[in-house]
């Protein structure tokens, strides 16, 4: 008997995601959490962990001091006359908190490693809350006349990069500033901050793994029994050939997508993986099921050691059988031959995908651990003039920021109090890149009112100088004799040039459909009294965005212009709008026909 079977088991698991110091994670495998912060696996290295800040809170100098200031001003008779809150907001974990979070890792994961906070942006689609930083607050919110807050300014923007700060500070009238003090003292504040940011994290599109065990089992029994009775003989041959063949092909899909091109992508991937595994299990001739070779049945003629007749014999009885052997023979043979192959095939595919972290930190028990210590929480007599002082504080606009890592060095300010009758108070602020970088934009100066009678004492002076790269200086004033007068107790500063914000917006189902490859956007405009042109943006047909967002910098009321480059997906052709007035923040750019009659659409 002869008998071949095949078996095989294919096992398919298909994961589909819905669409990770620049480290990216893992969103799903390997998170970890420990003293209640969430720790992050690094993509390459399971080792490495990168951890998410649970909240955000207020900074510290690196003396350990405080970054807070809480003023209520009174009257003689101990009334509340109105106050002043600024503070300093991080997102990070303090040293103590960090080095404990490190040990505590080595302890649950022997061999893990503790890079850092992982890598934050804000929102970069319309799609996301542009706002990454929120001052919650009854008494901080309700501003305008007849409101608890006079005026409330922000930096607007989340301290996401490490070392970064945020800045709050408001003016408060007498009942604002009751009504902060007494929410200070007790344990939830009424006092909040919020962040909004995201992180890059590694998801799996899709997840396969196939498996195959292929048996291939040839089995061969020939028997040959021979009697001889007189003239007669009977021979009996069994061959017995059986193949037994039996599959089973199981495909598992668990779809996470919303897109239903993913879904059809991994579709045609399923049916050409099957396709291939069907024609390389089946082909009995090439394929992994492939027969051994058979046996061969015993030929007619002699049986072995069979007596054979002579020469005489064979003139008058021809070729047949001889009547008789002296002995009966018996050939039993029994053959199996096993084939066996298994194989394994793993298929994976990873997408990023941008995870929004909602954070918010309370001003709760600040007050019970510093109300003494007067750097942060003082009341003061405004109606002692001998021994009356005041901050004034100047901040750099926070859309003016990323000018410094661009066009400028530092920024200076010259600070001038006249005194009748005595010398001037005079004070020097500097504002160098790296302050800003780690979020210092605010910055104070102290003057005595030495007794000075009515509200003149309030008025100040001051000058702004703005280093600017490869330049001189520049004043504003631009006369060393000028100043500039105020009695705000809070002064934003502003650089001598614009700051605009173009959004540039394009449908990239045109650009297949017109034949167009790429588009580049190109402006030119004064800075500085020089005209300055730069490539800025580049829009492709690949784009997963449809609009990009550019920040200009270029001197105030001056003629700014932009010219679009359509270049076509075949022949190299290219065609320019040439160059046009910059008017607007937002414009839609039209594709042109490339290549083809106008109107004319590939479809």
């Amino acid at each position: 008997m002869k008998r071949a079977s095949t078996r095989f088991c294919i096992l398919w698991l298909i994961l589909f995601a819905s669409t990770p110091a620049s480290a990216l994670v893992h969103y799903e495998k390997g998170r970890l959490e420990v003293n209640g912060v969430l720790l992050l696996q690094d993509y390459d290295d399971k080792n490495i962990y990168y951890y998410v800040p649970p909240s955000p809170r207020i900074s510290t100098k690196k003396d350990g001091a405080l970054e807070l200031s809480c003023v209520k001003f009174v009257d003689p008779e101990g009334d509340v006359d109105g106050g002043m809150l600024h503070l300093l907001v991080e997102f990070s974990l303090p040293p103590e908190d960090l080095e404990s979070l490190r040990e505590k890792l080595k302890k649950e994961q022997p061999g893990a490693e503790l890079r850092g906070p992982i890598a934050l942006v804000g929102a970069t689609n319309e799609e996301e809350d542009p706002t990454s930083f929120k001052v919650v607050s009854a008494v901080l919110s309700d501003t305008g006349k007849g409101g608890f807050t006079k005026s409330l300014l922000t930096s607007g923007r989340a301290p996401l990069t490490p070392g970064s700060k945020a800045a709050v500070a408001a003016i408060l009238d007498k009942h604002g500033a009751t009504l902060l003090w007494e929410s200070l003292k007790r344990p939830t504040s009424d006092v909040s901050v919020t962040i909004r940011a995201y992180y890059e994290a590694a998801l799996p599109s899709y997840k396969a793994r196939i498996f195959a065990d292929i048996s291939t089992i040839y089995k061969h029994f020939s028997s040959v029994m021979n009697r001889q009775e007189g003239y007669s003989k009977r021979e009996l041959r069994r061959i017995v050939d059986d193949m037994r063949r039996k599959g089973l092909i199981e495909i598992e899909i668990f779809d996470r997508s919303v897109s239903a091109g993913k879904s059809g992508m991994m579709e045609g991937l399923v049916t050409l993986a099957t396709d291939k595994l069907i024609t390389m299990i089946f082909d009995t001739t090439t394929g992994l099921s492939k027969l051994p070779e058979k046996e061969k049945a015993v030929e007619k003629g002699q049986i072995e050691r069979r007596q054979k007749k002579g020469w005489l014999a064979k003139l008058f009885t021809g070729s047949g059988n001889q009547a008789y052997v002296s002995d009966d023979q018996y050939v039993l043979k029994d053959r199996t031959d096993i084939k066996q192959s298994v194989f394994s095939i793993n298929l994976t595919k990873n997408s990023s995908i941008r995870v929004p972290i909602d954070s918010s930190g309370n001003m709760s028990g600040i007050y019970g651990v510093y109300k003494d210590n007067p750097n942060n929480f003082r009341i003061v007599n405004l109606k002692d003039p001998a021994f009356q002082k005041r901050e004034i504080y100047f901040k750099i606009d926070g859309d003016y920021s990323g000018a410094f890592d661009k066009i400028l060095n530092f920024a200076a300010v010259n600070f001038r109090k006249s005194n009748p009758g005595a010398p001037a108070s005079t004070s020097e602020l500097v504002f160098t890149q790296q302050d800003v970088k780690e979020g210092e934009v605010i910055k104070g100066v102290t003057y005595p009112r030495l007794g000075a009678r009515g509200s003149d004492w309030l008025g100040y002076e001051y000058q702004t100088s703005w280093s600017v790269h490869g330049r001189d200086a520049l004043r504003v004033p631009s006369g060393r004799d000028q100043w500039i007068r105020s009695i705000s107790p809070i002064v934003t500063l502003n650089p001598p040039f614009d700051r605009v914000e173009v959004e540039v917006d394009a449908d990239r189902g045109e650009f297949a459909a017109r034949g167009v490859r790429s588009a580049v956007v190109e402006f030119r405009y004064p800075l500085f009294g020089k005209m300055k042109q730069e490539r800025k943006a580049v829009l492709r047909e690949s784009d997963t965005e449809q609009s990009k967002v550019l920040t200009l910098y270029a001197d105030k009321d001056r003629k700014r212009e932009y010219r679009v480059t359509w270049y076509a997906k075949s022949g190299g052709g290219k065609k320019s709008t040439g160059w046009q007035p910059l008017d607007e923040s937002y414009f839609y750019l039209d594709p042109p026909v490339m290549g083809r009659a106008a109107g004319q659409r590939l479809l």
